[in-house]
């Protein structure tokens, strides 16, 4: 995997997230930028251990069946 699909990997995880969370937090009732802070904070930290363990497990080979961006034996994806 290049760099640049870690890249965008990381962007598209950090969008639906980030959205999640603020809508979660605004469903809770807090102030807006509350939960635009917390949501920011808090999608950093996941991103940065989603992507952090994705790219130390594709090193090591382990596949992922939800991502599925390790490719099987013969090279092709499943």
């Amino acid at each position: 995997m290049g760099f640049k699909f870690w890249i965008i990997r990381a962007i598209k995880v950090f969008i639906l997230v980030v959205i999640l969370l603020f809508v979660v937090e605004q469903l809770k009732g807090h102030a807006l930028q509350d939960s635009i802070l917390f949501a920011l904070l808090w999608v950093f930290l996941s991103v940065s251990v989603f992507i952090s363990s994705r790219v130390y497990q594709s090193r090591k080979g382990v596949a992922c069946e939800l991502c599925n961006d390790t490719p099987d034996q013969t090279g092709k994806r499943t």
